[in-house]
């Protein structure tokens, strides 16, 4: 087959580098594998391709792609590669960030579990405080609720059950098959659910609907000893209601990935709230990033 990769991007890791191209050849030798740098270009090689690997991809394109028989994309979200009208052409979406994305939402319960917030405030201000940490407990043992229990929530859940966590999922229709969560719930049992968690976390993608799921309410229901947790996608979340939970004691900390604007603008109070840590929308940057989804496209590849 012949295969027009055609990957830029602003994020290193994102953007294919010369030794992994050369690893992917040696991977699949049996593929043609043509790097389109400007997008003239790549429209040109449409012609005679059987398979793209492109971050994005419009509509009128598969008019140009006569043999094409299928879109793969390393993104995981939606929005950026239209589907086929005719029905001719899949898409294929990523489904690997799980693996990546687990640790780094291991790292936000431990930020705030192991106090490294107070750590680098103590590192800054050259100031040496044992006392503090009297109070931390062991994740073992604790509760963790994770909306949106598709392919990511189920890898968190994985490594969350290895550290000793008791993990609960929540999806639209609850689950016999829970595994390796202990139990999962429908949508409606929200309420009630985080109630009972330690520790809530949204993996939730963008075109669930659920906007401003985590809402005023949502947080209310929470215990004030509660951390929250946002890697899915901003929309869900209710940014003022999330700021006047924290603000107030409401819950205890919270840990936000993405945000209902990004980039998140500099004016944001978000930035300077209380009991809360920001990353920019990074959960999933690893050096691995496109390792992981080449080894993926393995069977994608021998079913085309």
């Amino acid at each position: 087959m012949k295969l027009v990769l055609s990957l830029p991007h602003s994020i290193r890791a994102f953007e294919p580098q010369p030794e992994q191209l050369a690893r992917w050849r040696a991977r699949y030798p049996q593929h043609d594998l043509v790097v389109a740098r400007e997008e003239a270009e790549f429209l040109k090689h449409l012609a005679d391709a059987d398979g793209v690997l492109v971050w994005r991809f419009a509509e009128a394109w598969y008019q140009l792609a006569p043999r094409l028989r299928f879109v793969a994309t390393p993104a995981a979200g939606r929005e950026k590669v239209q589907p086929d009208p005719s029905g001719r052409v899949r898409a294929v979406h990523g489904s690997f960030h799980g693996k990546i994305m687990a640790e780094s939402l291991l790292g936000m319960l431990l930020f705030f579990a192991r106090r490294f917030d107070l750590a680098s405030a103590d590192q800054r201000a050259r100031r040496y405080e044992r006392d503090q940490y009297s109070p931390t407990r062991r994740l073992a043992g604790q509760r963790a609720l994770i909306v949106g229990y598709g392919a990511l929530g189920r890898e968190c859940a994985r490594l969350l059950k290895v550290v000793g966590l008791h993990v609960v999922g929540v999806k639209r229709q609850a689950a016999v098959d829970a595994a390796p969560a202990d139990a999962v719930f429908a949508l409606q049992e929200l309420p009630r659910l985080l109630s009972e968690a330690d520790h809530v976390i949204s993996t939730l993608p963008a075109d669930t609907g659920t906007d401003h799921l985590f809402d005023e309410a949502a947080f209310a229901a929470m215990r004030p000893t509660a951390g929250f947790y946002n890697l899915g996608r901003g929309n869900a979340v209710d940014e003022a209601a999330l700021l006047r939970a924290l603000s107030t004691g409401r819950i205890a900390h919270a840990f936000l990935d993405v945000f209902e604007r990004e980039p998140l603008p500099a004016d944001s109070p978000l930035w300077n709230a209380p009991n809360l840590a920001l990353t920019p929308h990074a959960s999933a940057i690893n050096a691995e990033y496109l390792d992981l989804w080449v080894e993926e496209l393995a069977g994608v590849l021998s079913e085309a």
